[in-house]
């Protein structure tokens, strides 16, 4: 027992995998499930609550969709769509060194614009797509399941020292820097090419898009006991499991449009499998549940086409459950680990919480959450309703943030995620 704390303690202080919300009750409760997620996910949040079931037996299928939008899409679309990127900086070499040939073609105003969109890209940027899969079943205090979660990542990498328009012509050799805001050419050099020129960056892969992405399916099978300790019950949770990844990796044009970025993930595949570890614990007293768990203790490790390897890291979190009616709950998780996302310099480590209330055939949930160590996605606000029922019920979730980005003209959620769960549970 004393090595199991040790083992939990020491992990909070590595970085992990970001702790996605799964299954039907966390996601409408502000992510939170490490203390109250009992029955069959509870095998994904906190192995422990399988000793604290509330029914002999409970099947759940569910799957779910988030995406986190970062000052990237309608950036990048304006780069292929509306500024044209690479085309204008071939006509602008093609012309030079011609003062006052670009302004009939827009070539200045596309290279303004485009210019803008670059600079702002390099204030720090990304997109990604978190799909989630779940098929759990527990049966009195064993659980097996099938679990997939995924980060599929777009973020465009600027070399902010070469954003400028020196240009090649391929005609003389000659070197000539354009300023777009006057359409006017003036000489330079090779060296300055070289040093500072956006081109050069763009044919030399110093500025690109950079895209990739980790699909992990786990199998885990796990098994909770529970033991008295004076006036309160202390349960004990391990779950073991194969896990397969797929994982993607590519580098494109800066300016390639968002449609076609799904297309670039088909690419440079490569599938690896690994094994995982995942402990728990839950202290339970009179209607207070608190909760612990560290996942992936053993660092499961996949590897990308290119022979580099994707280290899924340790993470922990602990959680807090106050039952305080038969009819309502409240429960918080607090990420005790700062995990890992695909987007470089994005790390997440999430507060959440909420409210459940519920009845044999209903369940309305509502809560919120937030990022604790970075602030582009702002309060996250979550809700669910669960209906049927208890052999057989639905559930809807979903997720946004109070921040918003632009697409098409149109403001977004710079995070959001729906979850859909049918359930299904015997005994009592």
């Amino acid at each position: 027992m004393k090595k199991l704390l040790i083992s939990l303690i020491v992990s909070s202080f590595l970085f992990g995998f970001e702790f996605q919300p799964m299954g039907f009750t966390s996601a409408g409760m502000g992510g939170a499930g490490v203390a109250n997620a009992k029955g069959s996910v509870g095998l994904y949040y906190n192995p422990a609550l399988l000793a604290k079931h509330r029914y002999s037996a409970e099947i759940s299928l569910g799957v779910g969709i988030g995406v986190r939008e970062y000052n990237l899409i309608n950036r990048i679309d304006r780069l292929a769509n509306e500024d044209k990127l690479s085309e204008t900086i071939k006509h602008i070499a093609d012309n030079a060194p011609v003062s006052g040939s670009n302004i009939a073609s827009g070539d200045n105003k596309r290279m303004e614009d485009a210019l803008k969109q670059l600079y702002a890209l390099s204030q720090g940027n990304g997109f990604s797509i978190q799909p989630t899969a779940e098929f759990a079943a527990q049966f009195g205090n064993f659980g097996i399941g099938v679990f997939g979660e995924g980060d599929f990542t777009a973020q465009a990498v600027i070399d902010r020292q070469h954003l400028y328009v020196i240009v090649k012509d391929k005609d003389n050799g000659g070197y000539y820097y354009y300023d777009p805001k006057h359409d006017v050419y003036g000489a330079s050099s090779k060296e300055m090419y070289e040093k500072y020129s956006l081109e050069y960056a763009l044919d030399n892969n110093l500025t690109y898009l950079d895209v990739k992405g980790i699909g992990i399916a786990e199998v885990p099978i796990g098994y909770a006991k529970s033991f008295n300790i004076k006036n309160s019950t202390l349960s004990v949770g391990i779950a073991l499991k194969y896990m397969q990844g797929i994982t993607y990796k590519n580098q494109i044009s800066i300016d390639t449009n968002s449609d076609e970025l799904e297309d670039s993930l088909k690419d440079n595949k490569k599938t690896s499998s690994s094994f995982g570890l995942d402990l728990g614990l839950l202290l339970s007293a009179d209607k207070i549940n608190i909760g612990l768990v560290a996942k992936n203790l053993n660092s499961p490790k996949f590897k990308f086409y290119d022979g580099s390897e994707y280290k899924v890291k340790p993470m922990v979190r602990g959680g807090i459950n106050l039952e305080l009616t038969n009819w309502l709950e409240f429960a918080m998780d607090i990420d005790l680990t700062k995990n890992d996302t695909l987007i470089k310099d994005f790390k997440s480590q999430y507060i959440g919480g909420g409210f459940n209330i519920h009845q044999s055939w209903f369940s309305i949930r509502a809560g919120a959450m937030r990022n604790m160590v970075q602030d582009e996605e702002g309060t996250i606000i979550t809700a669910g309703l669960g209906l049927g029922l208890k052999w057989f019920q639905l559930d809807l979730a979903a997720e946004a943030s109070t921040k918003t980005g632009t697409y098409d003209g149109q403001d977004i959620p710079r995070y959001f995620k729906v979850n859909v769960a049918l359930i299904s549970r015997w005994g009592g």
